[in-house]
């Protein structure tokens, strides 16, 4: 390499003087540069869109709470336009900015409020019950409905097919009914 010297060098480090070599590595300056220089043009951009990512992993992580304050109807809080809930997702945005995932955020609301906390109960243990029942009450009652229906037109079938057969002509009951239609008639 150029200005390299190993003779200079040690004859330096005896007497303790500088010697320079000239450059012995010229273009690891400019591949340095090359990467540094863009990385730290990108840099401002990075802090704009972790302000946006960081207003919708809000709503996300707000849209499984309910709002506790009392006066609204158990809505989400990512919708729910209340005091209360413009506090709660304060501390869900200070909770992101420090580094807080989902799931331990919420933990922590459900570790302060319990249960109630959730929008929708979680699938698991007997909350799966308010996930279950609605589909079996839905299904029992379609087999009541279907066995109600085929009552009925199996009653109505009845009369259709186990027609009383005419009476004879000797009936007494009959001659009075003819005789007093054809006395309507006149």
């Amino acid at each position: 390499m150029k200005g390299f010297n190993l003779k200079k060098i040690k004859q330096s480090m005896a007497f303790g003087t500088r010697v320079t070599t000239g450059a012995v590595f010229p273009r690891l300056h400019v591949f340095a540069m090359r990467l540094i220089l863009p990385a730290l043009l990108l840099l401002p951009l990075t802090g704009s869109v972790t302000a946006e990512v960081t207003q919708e992993r809000v709503r996300e992580v707000a849209k499984g709470l309910a709002c506790l304050c009392g006066t609204c109807p158990r809505r989400p809080l990512d919708e729910c336009e209340c005091g209360w809930a413009d506090q709660k997702r304060a501390r869900i945005t200070a909770a992101l900015e420090a580094g807080q995932d989902r799931e331990s955020i919420i933990a922590g609301f459900v570790a302060e409020f319990g249960q109630e906390a959730y929008v929708t109960p979680p699938a698991e243990g007997f909350n799966l019950s308010a996930w279950i029942m609605p589909i079996v009450v839905l299904l029992l009652g379609a087999v009541m409905l279907g066995v109600v229906l085929r009552n009925w037109s199996r009653q109505r079938a009845a009369p259709a097919a186990g027609r009383v057969p005419e009476t004879d002509a000797g009936d007494p009951y009959r001659q009075r009914l003819e005789k007093e239609l054809r006395e309507r008639e006149l």
